[in-house]
C-alpha cells in the first residue's frame, strides 16, 4: 500500500489534497513509530524471559543435583538409588543443554562482532589507501 508522493512545490499551494496526503504520511509515521516501540518492548521482554528461563533451568538442575533420599537402616533400596542417579543424570543433561545454548548465543555474538570489526577494518584500509 503506497502513498501519493509529496511534492515540495505543493506545500506553497497548501491545497486540501496536499493536506490530506500530508495527513496520510503523518498517520503512517505514527503507526511505524508505534510498531518500532512495540518491537523494542517485546524484544526486551523476550530477552528478559530468556534470562529468566536460563536461570530457572539452572536452579531446577541444582535442585535435582542436590536431591538425596533419607534412608532407614544401613543402605538405600535399588529403586531409591536408581531414582537418585536418574535425577543427577537429568540435571547433568539440563546443564549440558543450557551450556550449549549459551555457547550458541556467544558464537552468534562473536560472529556478529567479527563482521562489524572486519567491515570497519575494510573501510579504514580503503580510506587510508
Amino acid at each position: 500500500m503506497g502513498h501519493p508522493p509529496l511534492e515540495f512545490s505543493d506545500c506553497y499551494l497548501d491545497s486540501p489534497d496536499f493536506r490530506e496526503r500530508l495527513k496520510c504520511y503523518e498517520q503512517e509515521l505514527e503507526r511505524t513509530n508505534k510498531f518500532i516501540k512495540d518491537v523494542i518492548k517485546d524484544g526486551n521482554a523476550l530477552i528478559n524471559a530468556m534470562k529468566n528461563y536460563s536461570s530457572a533451568v539452572q536452579k531446577f538442575s541444582q535442585t535435582l543435583q542436590s536431591f538425596q533420599f533419607d534412608f532407614i537402616g544401613d543402605t538405600l533400596t535399588d529403586d531409591e538409588i536408581n531414582i537418585a542417579e536418574s535425577f543427577k543424570e537429568f540435571a547433568d543433561l539440563l546443564n549440558e543443554v543450557e551450556n550449549e545454548r549459551m555457547m550458541m548465543e556467544r558464537k552468534k555474538k562473536f560472529e556478529k562482532d567479527g563482521e562489524r570489526f572486519y567491515s570497519l577494518l575494510d573501510r579504514h584500509l580503503h580510506l587510508s589507501s
